[in-house]
């Protein structure tokens, strides 16, 4: 038994390292001939083109390994089917299950093995590379600095601006929770602007909605008038904030839920970021649904079509889980979804299916 255990698990192993390492040289050059432009541009050093590259890699591996898992338990199968050594191994009293528990738990490592990189190895790579394409490749300055969630960074004259939230809508930033702290030449505080809300007009500036602003007088008295709508002048555009939205990419797991608690607390509507803490563990276990949807693939096509159609198959079983995700996501990122029902709902339904398949091949 572990003799054949271990051949199917070599078959697998060979399938999956050519194909996994297929899909990271091709989205790597797919990914440079988009960006090389930019890298021409910019005048970007080779080294930083490199390092910005290699960054983005486990990240690509997290993305493309359910792909990988895939067309490698259809071509392992498919060929152990199409040499009649399936059929064999049924004959000698092995079932299904326990021919196809090799692959499911190498899947089942490989999940466990993509959560602890999400954990730990991805979120800093991520943010390292974003670091790279904005600093030392875009030539951008330094995004401004993070503490305790929220943004600092100087404005105009002697203004020390604070943010709490960076959202995006119709692909225009609004920021939550703005402090405008104003100093004078001798850096003493004499004007204190809060509001709710900062947004950009369609005329081409940022105003600031439902605030209070607070002028501090010499002699030390307080005067605090309330507005509804007031301009403010800041040089930063509207793409210069996407640098400050925290991305659910650069968090992991205790990082994003402490940030939703946060939001929270102030206010604010976590719905975008919940979906992507449900999404972190539903696309980390999409190996395991990818070999309950490939398995009964496998037995069939090599009867009928061959490896030709098993991949064929493959792809179109990867497009349409990739489509699923990406647009259950999505409406959850627009509220139409539940979160958890929004990250879950394209694993639901291919394990659902996966599973019927599986139940009518192994008759």
């Amino acid at each position: 038994m572990k003799i054949l255990h271990r051949y199917i698990l070599k078959e697998f192993a060979r399938f999956f390292a050519i194909t996994l390492s297929a899909f990271l040289v091709l989205f790597l050059i797919g990914d440079f001939i988009e960006k090389v432009d930019d890298f021409v541009r910019h005048k970007a050093a080779a080294l930083d083109v490199i390092r910005y590259m290699l960054c983005e890699l486990p990240n690509t591996a997290f993305l493309v390994m359910p792909l990988a898992v895939l067309l490698s338990t259809l071509l392992a199968l498919g060929l152990l089917s199409k040499n009649g050594e399936i059929i064999a191994m049924k004959s000698g009293g092995l079932p299904l299950y326990r021919i196809v528990a090799p692959i499911f738990f190498t899947a089942v490592f490989l999940s466990g093995l993509l959560f602890w990189a999400n954990e730990t190895v991805i979120p800093y790579c991520n943010s390292r590379a974003g670091y790279i394409k904005q600093v030392k490749i875009d030539k951008k300055p330094v995004r401004p600095a993070l503490k305790h969630n929220k943004f600092w960074f100087r404005g105009p004259g002697n203004e020390v601006i604070n943010i709490g939230l960076v959202d995006f809508k119709s692909g225009l930033p609004v920021c939550y929770g703005v402090t405008f702290y104003r100093l004078d030449r001798n850096f003493d505080l004499y004007q204190r602007v809060d509001s709710k809300m900062m947004a950009w007009e369609s005329g081409g500036g940022w105003v600031l909605l439902n605030g209070i602003t607070y002028d501090f007088k010499r002699g030390g008295g307080i005067s605090m008038n309330r507005f509804d709508r007031l301009p403010v002048n800041l040089p930063e555009k509207p793409e210069d904030f996407k640098r400050m939205e925290r991305v659910s990419e650069e968090m992991d797991f205790s990082e994003l839920q402490s940030y939703i608690a946060r939001l929270r607390r102030e206010g604010y509507n976590p719905v975008k970021y919940l979906v992507d803490l449900y999404g972190k563990v539903s696309f980390t276990l999409a190996n395991l649904i990818m070999v309950i949807v490939a398995v009964p693939f496998s037995l069939k096509t090599s009867r009928s079509g061959g490896m030709a159609l098993g991949v064929a198959i493959c792809v179109i079983l990867a497009i349409s889980y990739w489509f699923l995700y990406s647009f259950s996501i999505s409406l959850g990122h627009a509220g139409r979804f539940p979160p958890l029902f929004a990250a879950w709902f394209a694993n639901a339904l291919f394990c659902a299916s996966g599973v019927y398949l599986y139940l009518q091949a192994d008759r």
